[in-house]
Order: C-alpha cells, then sequence, then structure tokens
C-alpha cells in the first residue's frame, strides 16, 4: 500500500466514523453505504466460503465522485461484515476514479478487473471521442480482503479503432477454452456494442470478437454479463440511448438481456430485449455462479443521470443495493426470485383478505405476498 493509497483511505474511514447508521431512511435489508454516494455492485463473487459484494463508492459526496470500490462480505446474506474499501483512484491509470467490474478466483487468487478512468483537464474535449481514458486494469488479493499491485491489461488503443473513448466494465470468467472477457463499448457512430476478448493467462488479452444488433439499440451498453444457465446463453446489459414504445423501456436506461444463440465468438444471433425490472430504480446489475451453482443477480437501485430528490442525501448518504436474487431460464426467459437465505428472517405471519382497500401490519418492515 502506497502512501496515496494510505490517505485516501484514511480520509475515508474519518467520514465514515462521523456517519451514524443509524439514520431515518436506512434500510434494514438492503445494502447502503457508509456515507456519500453508492452506485454500481461490482466484483461479486464467492471466495473461499464467503460472499463478497464490491460496489462503487464516492465517499466524499452524496453524488458520484471520486469512485472507490467499497465492499462487503456475508456468509448467510443476512449478517453482513464492512472491510474498508478494497480498491482506490492512486495510480496514473485510475485517477480519476476506479469504475466497474468483476472479480474471478483462479489457483486460490482472487482477481478484481475493472476500469481505470482518466480524463483531462483543458478545451477542446467531448469526453466521448477524445479527453479521457478507460483503462481495464488487474489487481490481487489471497485473502480477499487485502489487494495488491495493479496491472494494466488494455488501454484506448487497444481497443477497436472504430470505437470511441468509453469503453468499460469487464465482465471476466473462465472455463476449459480459457479466460474470456467481455467490455461496454460506444461506436463513433453511436451504435452500442460489447467487445468479446480471450486470454490464456489472464493477463494478455486478444479481440475475439464483437457482439451487436442488427438494428442499433441505445449508443451505449454498459455493464456487460455473459453466462449460461439451464441450457440457454445469456448476454446481460444496460444499454443507454433506448426510447420508450409501448410502455417498455420507460427508464431513463434499461438493463436486460438477450438469449444468445450461436457462439460467442463466432455467428450468432439475438432473442428480443427483455428488462430485468421495470421499476425506475434498478441497473447496471451483475451476476455471479456461486459454490452450490446459484447464478445470483444484485443491481444498483438507483438510476444514472436521475433528478430523483433522495431524501437520505439530508444525512449524508444515498442509494442502496437490492437484495439478492437467484436466476432461472424457463420458456426463454429469466426468472427472479430472493436468494433462500432471507428466509430466515421471517417472523409471525398474517393472513388477510382484501375486498377493497385494506390497511398493512404496523411493522417496520414486512414481506408481502399477493395471491
Amino acid at each position: 500500500m502506497n502512501v496515496r493509497t494510505k490517505n485516501l483511505i484514511c480520509a475515508c474511514r474519518r467520514l465514515e466514523e462521523t456517519t451514524s447508521p443509524a439514520q431515518k431512511w436506512r434500510p434494514q435489508f438492503h445494502l447502503s453505504p457508509p456515507t456519500g454516494w453508492m452506485n454500481d455492485p461490482n466484483g461479486l463473487c464467492q471466495f473461499r466460503g464467503s460472499h463478497h459484494i464490491f460496489f462503487q463508492y464516492s465517499p466524499f459526496d452524496v453524488q458520484t465522485g471520486l469512485n472507490y470500490w467499497g465492499h462487503f462480505e456475508t456468509a448467510d446474506f443476512v449478517h453482513y461484515q464492512y472491510h474498508e474499501p478494497a480498491l482506490c483512484s492512486d495510480e496514473q491509470f485510475d485517477c480519476h476514479g476506479v469504475y466497474s467490474g468483476s472479480a474471478l478466483e483462479n489457483d486460490g487468487v482472487l482477481y478484481l478487473f475493472y476500469t481505470g478512468n482518466v480524463k483531462k483537464t483543458g478545451d477542446g474535449y467531448d469526453y466521448v471521442n477524445n479527453g479521457r481514458e478507460h483503462n481495464t486494469i488487474r489487481a490481487c488479493s489471497r485473502d480477499g480482503v487485502n489487494f495488491g499491485e495493479k496491472t494494466l491489461l488494455l488501454s484506448n488503443s487497444d481497443y477497436p479503432g472504430n470505437v470511441t473513448c468509453h469503453v468499460r466494465d469487464p465482465k471476466v470468467w473462465k472455463d476449459a477454452a480459457g479466460g474470456h472477457m467481455v467490455l461496454g463499448a460506444r461506436r463513433r457512430d453511436d451504435v452500442g456494442e460489447v467487445l468479446v476478448y480471450r486470454s490464456g493467462d489472464l493477463l494478455h488479452w486478444t479481440l475475439a470478437s464483437t457482439i451487436t444488433t442488427p438494428e442499433p439499440f441505445g449508443f451505449m451498453w454498459e455493464c456487460p454479463d455473459f453466462f449460461r444457465l439451464d441450457g440457454a446463453q445469456v448476454l446481460s446489459f444496460s444499454p443507454q440511448g433506448v426510447e420508450a414504445q409501448d410502455w417498455k423501456y420507460e427508464n431513463i436506461y434499461q438493463s436486460g438481456y438477450c438469449l444468445l444463440d450461436g457462439a460467442l465468438e463466432g455467428d450468432y444471433t439475438l432473442s428480443e430485449f427483455q428488462e430485468y425490472d421495470h421499476g425506475f430504480d434498478f441497473y447496471a446489475p451483475q451476476t455471479y455462479e456461486d459454490e452450490s451453482g446459484r447464478r445470483i443477480l444484485i443491481g444498483w437501485m438507483g438510476m444514472p443521470d436521475s433528478d430523483y430528490a433522495y431524501p437520505e442525501k439530508e444525512y449524508q448518504w444515498t442509494q442502496m443495493l437490492t437484495i439478492p436474487r437467484e436466476l432461472h431460464v424457463r420458456n426463454g426467459r429469466v426468472y427472479q426470485q430472493p436468494v433462500a437465505e432471507l428466509r430466515t428472517l421471517r417472523r409471525t405471519a398474517a393472513h388477510q383478505t382484501v375486498a377493497g382497500t385494506a390497511a398493512f401490519p404496523a411493522a417496520p418492515a414486512w414481506e408481502l405476498e399477493v395471491q
């Protein structure tokens, strides 16, 4: 840990110590930041029996700013341990923000892959085609808590020539064929796509293919994810710039998936895009497979570029993550349900037949099942 890292961690810790966790608006079952701003879930994984939930974290203000990776750990999705930030903006290649990414366990080592943001200062930059670096970076840990030296894997010059400076959010996995990575991208013609890379050593990466829709579907595809589940191949992403149509795509930005038929690195077709969640506070979901084989999704209960008046800002924190959801694919659709561990939170039950309107139980929190 260098001097800059120590100073950033100390500054964050001082703010966290002055923000009380027992405040109005604090959620009982959803993760929220100790102080400041939370957004995308990152680095979701299970490592040495514990689930690790990293997240975009800007402790110095109640809006996105100089992003860290905050860090929660849990064994049961009920009791959580908060760790000091795992990653800080402490290198030249990530000096303006540690942006989103993923985690991968390999040979007893936990690797974090993320985007390092660098913004140049001065006139004449549009920060789309120039004035910005989006670097793909790797950090590693043997205990899942302390992360050592960072390695720059890819920079703007390593991405295809037809994409803008907006290339980010690496999702990495490994199978019998080696290492794979998908990155979200914005092309120079304002079309969103996914870049697919492969690697034999998780260090050197080669572009293998690109994935997009036959007709343009948004100008940027953020937070891509790819997984196989129940015999299906799922390409998950968060497109920006999709116009609302007939009760679909009503959010500022969307998050959803297409089923992919064919090969990720060859010929393919994509099914119609389906949204995960139609609520207006849902974005940037990420999934992972735990040690039992479950595919678990967590999303951000927020939305970029929104003007929602979140009341908790008064207490110097804002935003939350969704509760973990287990995924299944049935009849060409992704189905979601809360992870089974949350059933242990249940206490007394009340049954009620409603005709017209009715009052809900006078309890601080409850689970509602409607038939």
